[in-house]
């Protein structure tokens, strides 16, 4: 997704870069290739948009419940482990959670028999980490965290770095997309700005 993000970033780019050929053959042409990147833009964000919104609650999908029991407050992630494919391991940041509060997550599981929960404390120290089996796919889960618990210190060593792996490719990913939403807009306005000046005369 980066990729496509970094992709779309210089495109718009060019766009923006091309806005001055307005006239001749130059111009017709550089009109209809920003228009096409500026709708294709608008596509992708709107696929990007739907995916995550959606994505989560088709077919295979494992709501798990996770109780904030603990009398601080929680950074908690959930890494979902493949059995195949290119990434085995699948973070996803569930956020703060104060004491005696819940957050709901989604887990794909048609390649999974298991996910781990990870909990950092206001320091960014692990404090929680736990181990848990998908014996029914059809069953959604409840996970209250009680005290202060590390299962299993190998893998959370390998959660850490997992999920250091996630926020360093979100940060990246955060600013192309950023870039990518300006870019979009400037050039939708000018590509507007010129259509509504035409019709005006």
């Amino acid at each position: 997704m980066t990729t496509l993000a970094f992709l779309l970033f210089v495109l718009l780019c060019i766009c923006f870069a091309i806005y001055p050929f307005q006239k001749g053959r130059a111009g017709i042409a550089s009109k209809a290739f920003r228009w096409i990147i500026v709708i294709g833009g608008i596509a992708f964000f709107s696929w990007w948009f739907f995916k995550k919104s959606v994505s989560r609650f088709l077919e295979n999908s494992l709501s798990v419940q996770v109780v904030n029991k603990l009398p601080q407050e929680l950074d908690l992630y959930t890494i979902k482990v493949n059995s195949s494919g290119e990434n085995l391991h699948i973070v996803n940041h569930l956020g703060n959670i104060r004491k005696e509060h819940f957050r709901i997550e989604y887990l794909n599981v048609k390649n999974s028999n298991e996910y781990w929960i990870m909990g950092f404390d206001a320091h960014k120290k692990l404090v929680y980490f736990s181990q848990h089996s998908i014996l029914n796919k059809n069953e959604d889960q409840k996970v209250e965290l009680r005290s202060t618990f590390i299962q299993s210190q190998k893998l959370a060593e390998i959660g850490k770095k997992e999920i250091s792996e996630y926020l360093s490719h979100l940060n990246d990913y955060s600013i192309w997309v950023t870039f990518d939403l300006l870019l979009l807009f400037l050039n939708l306005v000018l590509l507007l700005k010129k259509e509504t000046s035409k019709s005006k005369h």
